[in-house]
């Protein structure tokens, strides 16, 4: 649900265009509000998660979003959506993001990290394979007031019910936090090139996440068909998530991100060609490779940062590591429309997304194994 309420936003996009009459980068700033709290909310999510346990922390994150989501619905003016949609909204899906989610299934399951992650990770491109979709025929009927309250809706319908019996295998409920494995854990180089990850997998990813449908759709794809699109790229990523969480456990963490991205670099190139020829096999194209990368940097990252930093405090650093996407992905949503707005397309923007993959490539070869494993054995100070 928290990803496919994110990514529902492409559809929304335009039609908030035509609504406030502003320009596409200001009306990205919604989006950026959203992921930009997601990850500055992390470290937050992360404690709350070691302290109160996953189902206190899940059902207060989807009562608080669909709480912000309704209130959009009524606003009448672009900061009203900003506020109610971006920040309170957007502090809502920070609780439900894949950060919290991915500890909880990596400490069930200790010894096949990467891939109960995936595993547990389909549920992300399933809401989205549904959602996006759905958000469309609903813009399209209804507008997109609508569309914002059935998401709303559906987060409390759908996540409280389903996190009723979530727990921990250590049972954390009422354990202070504590944060000297945090300190610890950032004094490593890991840590760093970890969170520049999350940066630049923010960055490249939520530049076509938010701007795809638009940029489909002036090639000529129809709304829908274009959303259906961006669905399908959830779907085609449940195979891209488990092969990567396979990878990551076999090959390690470097050679399952770099076959990953450079999947995800080949999508990119895809769109732009079909920003330039306007042919619909590239759209088919996209949805492939594009698809098989997405998710994949998410995974990689809480993968190796849960090996590298075990302890009773893995929420909070993960969380802390997880800060930096929020940065990178407001930059991506914003930056997108923004250098739309400037240079009149997108190609700049995609030129953009590709540098931050190719980056994103850089960095995760910087975390040696020698290195994960002196970090994970290393003791706690007292």
């Amino acid at each position: 649900m928290q990803n496919g309420t994110v990514m529902a936003f492409s559809v929304l996009y335009l039609p908030l265009v035509r609504e406030f009459g502003e320009g596409r980068g200001a009306v990205a700033t919604v989006q950026s509000a959203v992921v930009l709290l997601g990850g500055l909310g992390a470290p937050v999510a992360g404690a709350a998660l070691d302290r109160w346990g996953p189902r206190r922390l899940f059902q207060t994150g989807a009562a608080l979003a669909a709480a912000g989501l309704l209130l959009a619905s009524l606003a009448r003016s672009l900061p009203l959506v900003v506020v109610a949609y971006g920040v309170l909204g957007g502090a809502g899906l920070a609780l439900l993001a894949s950060s919290p989610n991915m500890v909880v299934v990596a400490q069930w399951f200790p010894r096949r990290r990467a891939q109960a992650i995936a595993l547990a990770d389909l549920g992300t491109p399933a809401g989205a394979f549904l959602l996006v979709p759905l958000s469309q025929l609903v813009v399209e009927r209804a507008g997109w007031r609508a569309a914002l309250v059935l998401l709303a809706v559906l987060l409390v319908g759908l996540v409280v019910p389903a996190n009723a019996l979530q727990r921990l295998p250590t049972a954390p409920e009422g354990r202070p936090a504590d944060p000297r494995p945090v300190r610890t854990a950032a004094r490593t180089p890991t840590f760093w090139w970890l969170a520049a990850l999350r940066f630049l997998t923010g960055i490249g990813f939520t530049v076509i996440n938010t701007h795809a449908v638009a940029l489909a759709v002036e090639a000529g794809v129809s709304p829908l068909q274009a959303a259906a699109a961006l669905g399908s790229v959830s779907l085609v990523s449940v195979a891209g998530r488990l092969g990567v969480g396979w990878l990551t456990d076999r090959r390690g963490p470097p050679v399952a991100l770099t076959a990953s991205f450079t999947s995800g670099l080949a999508g990119i190139a895809c769109l732009g060609l079909l920003g330039a020829t306007g042919h619909p096999g590239w759209l088919a194209a996209f949805v492939l490779c594009y698809g098989l990368a997405q998710g994949s940097g998410g995974i990689v990252a809480t993968a190796t940062a849960t090996a590298a930093f075990q302890g009773q405090a893995v929420g909070a650093v993960t969380g802390w590591i997880a800060v930096a996407s929020g940065p990178g992905e407001a930059l991506g949503a914003w930056g997108g429309g923004a250098l739309y707005d400037r240079t009149g397309g997108y190609r700049v923007a995609l030129v953009l997304a590709g540098a931050a993959l190719g980056a994103g490539i850089f960095t995760i070869w910087q975390t040696r194994r020698r290195e994960v494993e002196h970090a994970a054995a290393s003791p706690h100070p007292r």
